[in-house]
């Protein structure tokens, strides 16, 4: 059992698979498109926060939120309020992608994946989700998201 498990490193290894990669579904270009717009999304709110990378990964009009237990965020403004606004961010937010699914036509796709919020002082746990996020191609080629959901594994 350990040589075929290591068999199978190997191949995904030579065949350039990462097994953190997510599975791309659909029009493959796109999806792989949507995926980097999702990781893009991430390093974004690692790098600037989560209010801030919401505010402008998201459509500025259409854009919608969801999570909390709270009615949705809607625009640009709205989201950027929802997601603490100007305040520093308490707990460091990761998400990663597990599968993208992207329309035949290339023009709207899926990303659903994984995210942790870990407090950053000493106190508390990370709270661990599944995440949904809708992606729209906009006019100029880029990709914003259109619905965002996310959802903790367990009510806290």
């Amino acid at each position: 059992m350990r040589v075929l498990a290591l068999l199978v490193l190997i191949f995904l290894g030579v065949a350039g698979v990462r097994a953190d990669e997510p599975k791309l579904h659909g029009n493959v270009d796109a999806a792989r498109a949507i995926a980097k717009a999702d990781a893009d999304f991430a390093a974004l709110a690692k790098r600037v926060g989560s209010a801030r990378a919401f505010r402008d990964s998201m459509d500025a009009v259409d854009g919608v939120i969801y999570g909390g237990g709270a009615e949705p965020a809607i625009g640009r403004d709205a989201i950027y309020k929802k997601m603490g606004g100007d305040a520093a961010d308490d707990s460091a937010l990761q998400w990663h992608p597990v599968a993208v699914f992207a329309a035949k036509a290339g023009d709207m796709g899926v990303s659903r994946g994984r995210w942790t919020s870990t407090p950053k002082s000493g106190g508390g746990k990370a709270v661990s989700g599944s995440y949904v996020t809708v992606w729209r191609k906009g006019a100029k080629g880029e990709w914003k998201g259109l619905v965002d959901i996310g959802n903790a594994d367990k009510l806290q």
